[in-house]
Order: C-alpha cells, then structure tokens, then sequence
C-alpha cells in the first residue's frame, strides 16, 4: 500500500508518477545488480584515463553515473570512475603488465 493512497493523504498526486518512480528505483536496482556483476569486489581493475592508466582494486559501486570505486594499488587515493574507463583484469594480466 502506498504512502499516498487514502482520503486527503495527498492531494492531487499522480499514481503514474508514483509508478514511474517505481520503475526508476528498480532500474537503478538492477544497474547496481549489473554493475556488482561486471566489477567484482576486490577485482584488479585498470584505470585508463586522459593522463595514463593505473592499476587498482574495486572498492564498490555508484549508481549515480555508473562510477566505480577504485583504490590507486600505487598511491592508495581512492576515487570513482565511469565503467567505460574501468576494465577488470585477471590476475594473469595484471602480473604481465607490473
């Protein structure tokens, strides 16, 4: 049941508003079901970026913007990066490219 259902619970609300902002939040649940998928916790990642490229483990996820959470293996600064620039790496690969 929702909040806004009920006499004078809320005046002039839309049920389509409230049924789109359904769908958003589960949209935004299954981007972060995605995302959780394709960057796995503790996966070492690549960063390539405008200035180069970095090597750095997946700390988490953001929704807002599709960023991931990645710790610098070489400077230990964290930040959030687009996926486009975010690519998971075996372990195989990373040791090739140290």
């Amino acid at each position: 049941m929702s909040y806004w259902q009920g006499n004078g619970k809320a005046a002039g609300y839309s049920r389509e508003v409230e049924a789109a902002l359904n769908a958003v939040r589960a949209a935004e649940s299954a981007l972060l079901a995605t995302m959780q998928a394709a960057y796995p916790k503790d996966s070492v990642v690549r960063v390539v970026h405008y200035r180069g490229q970095f090597f750095g483990t997946v700390l988490g996820h953001d929704t807002t913007g599709t960023r991931i959470c990645v710790r610098n293996n070489h400077t230990g600064k964290t930040s959030k990066w687009w996926a486009a620039h975010v690519e998971v790496l075996n372990l195989a690969q990373h040791e090739e490219s140290t």
